[in-house]
Parts: C-alpha cells; sequence; structure tokens
C-alpha cells in the first residue's frame, strides 16, 4: 500500500518521508568528471556494469577499469572475472584490467580494492576514483569508500539503473521502494546512519 499525502509518502515498508529527499540520498545525478580509475561492483547481470564501464573507458573518462566481486552463486562463476572477461571482448586492454575477485559483499568490494590500488598502483598515482555500480546501491558504495580511502582521494561515481524503476518514480514502484527500504536499513545496521543523517549530508 503507498499513501501519498503532498511531498511524503507512506508504504508497507517505511513510515511517513520525503521523497525528494529520499531521492536526492539514493539517487543523485551522476558525477561529469574523469577518474584515475573506475571500481566496478559486480551484480547478477555482469553485462549491465560492464557495458558503462567500457563506455567510459573508450570515451576517456577512466584509463583503468578495477572489477570487484567474488562467486556468486546464481551466475556459478566470479563477478570480477566474468566482468573483465566481457571487458576484454569489448576492446579493454588487459593493462587496463585489474580483478578483485575476493569480495562477497560492499565492505570487502571496498576494502579488497583499496588493497589492490594501494600494492598495484600506490595512492600518490591515484588522486581520484569513480564508483560504478546500481543507482540505489551509489550511497552505501560511496560512505564505504569514503571511510577506507585517504580524504585527498576524490570520488566520483557513475550509475546504471534498475530495470524495474527510474530516479524519478521508484517510489511508486513495489521494487524501488523494497531496494531504498534494504539499502536504509543496510546502512543504519554497518553504518549507523539513519534517514535524517543521510538528508542531513546532502545539505
Amino acid at each position: 500500500m503507498v499513501v501519498v499525502r503532498g511531498s511524503l509518502i507512506e508504504t508497507d515498508h517505511m513510515n511517513f518521508f520525503d521523497v525528494e529527499a529520499v531521492s536526492r540520498c539514493f539517487f543523485p545525478p551522476d558525477s561529469q568528471e574523469r577518474a584515475d580509475i573506475a571500481i566496478v561492483f559486480g551484480m547478477s547481470a555482469p553485462v549491465r556494469p560492464v557495458g558503462l564501464a567500457v563506455d567510459l573507458f573508450h570515451a576517456g573518462m577512466v584509463p583503468r577499469l578495477l572489477f570487484t566481486g567474488g562467486y556468486n552463486k546464481r551466475l556459478g562463476c566470479v563477478e570480477a572475472l566474468e566482468m573483465a572477461r566481457l571487458a576484454s571482448e569489448s576492446g579493454v586492454p588487459a593493462d587496463a584490467i585489474l580483478v578483485e575477485d575476493k569480495a562477497l559483499n560492499t565492505e570487502e568490494n571496498v576494502e579488497f580494492s583499496y588493497r589492490i590500488l594501494e600494492d598495484r598502483l600506490g595512492f600518490g598515482s591515484v588522486r581520484s576514483i569513480m564508483l560504478l555500480t546500481i543507482h540505489y546501491h551509489l550511497r552505501r558504495a560511496h560512505i564505504a569508500a569514503r571511510r577506507r580511502f585517504p580524504p585527498e582521494v576524490v570520488l566520483n561515481w557513475k550509475c546504471y539503473g534498475s530495470l524495474y524503476y527510474t530516479p524519478t518514480n521508484w517510489f511508486a514502484v513495489e521494487r524501488g521502494r523494497q531496494d531504498v527500504a534494504t539499502e536504509i536499513g543496510k546502512i543504519e545496521h554497518y553504518y549507523g546512519l539513519t534517514l535524517d543523517d543521510l538528508a542531513r549530508q546532502e545539505r
């Protein structure tokens, strides 16, 4: 059930909240700046993040791609290895691809990617990072990355959308409400940040 009162909305998953405030937190516009490397988070449909990553590489937005993600039962393979294979088939040279193939959650994606970047490139040569993930997951990925990477490293982002809703109608679609509610719960559980905290960061 969805009840709308002005700019507020109530669902079966959340109490009344400001749609615009939540949209700003979870569906911000993409960054337009180039970055030294993109961290590409894995998912069960790898062609989607890879497609965007390859486009950004060929457009000169990033010179390197770091694919992160461990074994995915739904895929029956390692996310990062599958993404690297698809990127290679799409013309990304081997020396532009890094692989992190152990992570099983967002924290591990960021932590293990940090170690690879530190060991392989060093943060003297990595001044900016582009986070590439599905749009509703960006806020959690950004929180994890900002807490792990040095403060002088600039974090940019590019997101691909859900197949089921957009940043402008997520609240009217059951899948959209579920995805946002799940992310709000995970951010509060893992990072101790409430929706009000997130909204204040956006002001």
